[in-house]
């Protein structure tokens, strides 16, 4: 039950819990939203030392988040990356002019951007999960093009003796490959809303002259209604002589009625004249 119609595998009421004395425990994924950064180091031989390690660092939930390279080497990040050696400090945050707190939302931290993706994943798992396994790949394979072409420009340039060269070309990379990340994490985060506003599905549909989509309803298997029902029993039980929702929606949706109708736009009033 706790899944939910959705077979989440999160929960929110941590690792384990009681009931009647007895204890259980909850699945615990590797990406845990209670993660608050993360990283996989890559470490290289054959490069000049400050390209030795690449930091394929991330923020919050790490399976929703994008994970940018950083050299060892580099010394700056984009602005939605930096935290000032502030460990999420409020005060320091502040004094540093850094966007966004713990308790104060912004689209230019990093850190919020990946915690309103993951969000969306939470509450949506089966239709949210592969659009942004989907995204996070194809970042990954464009950050990963942009990496190898700072390598190769660097080393160059270390090779040559110009650590100067080398190290700002470090930098460049650092803080452009996270101002990437920012852009293309706030472009998913409005898809996300869009696409699943309501708890409906928009889907694109050119024909509608309306929206130019179709809004389609989620869908629940067999195995979470029985959970419902084995739940709540009769509860919920629709009497007999009524026809169903579901019957009632499709016949509207098809006109199957012998009453007049028109389209809504084409009253007047309803839109302006």
């Amino acid at each position: 039950m706790g899944a939910g119609a959705e077979h989440s595998p999160y929960r929110w009421n941590g690792l384990t819990w009681t009931y009647k004395n007895k204890g259980y425990v909850n699945e615990r994924v590797v990406g845990t939203q209670y993660t608050a950064w993360h990283w996989v180091a890559q470490l290289r031989t054959g490069m000049p030392k400050p390209m030795g390690c690449v930091s394929w660092w991330g923020t919050d939930d790490h399976t929703w988040s994008p994970k940018i390279p950083v050299h060892g080497g580099a010394s700056k990040v984009d602005k939605s990356y930096d935290d000032a050696d502030c460990t999420g400090r409020r005060a320091c945050r502040a004094a540093a002019g850094l966007p966004g707190q713990v308790t104060e939302f912004s689209f230019d931290a990093a850190w919020w951007l990946s915690q309103a993706v993951a969000d969306q994943v939470y509450s949506k798992f089966d239709r949210a999960a592969p659009v942004v396994t989907d995204a996070r790949l194809k970042l990954q394979q464009q950050l990963t093009e942009k990496l190898g072409e700072t390598d190769a420009k660097a080393k160059a340039a270390f090779d040559k003796g110009d650590a100067a060269t080398g190290l700002g070309l470090l930098d460049e990379h650092a803080v452009a490959v996270g101002a990437t990340a920012t852009a293309t994490w706030l472009a998913l985060w409005q898809t996300l809303l869009v696409k699943f506003i309501d708890g409906m599905t928009t889907v694109t549909n050119a024909a509608d002259p309306v929206c130019g989509c179709t809004k389609e309803r989620a869908t629940f298997s067999d195995a979470w209604k029985t959970k419902v029902v084995a739940d709540t029993g009769d509860h919920y039980l629709q009497p007999p002589s009524q026809p169903s929702m579901e019957v009632e929606a499709e016949a509207d949706a098809r006109h199957l009625h012998d009453k007049p109708t028109r389209p809504k736009l084409s009253i007047r009033g309803v839109v302006g004249a």
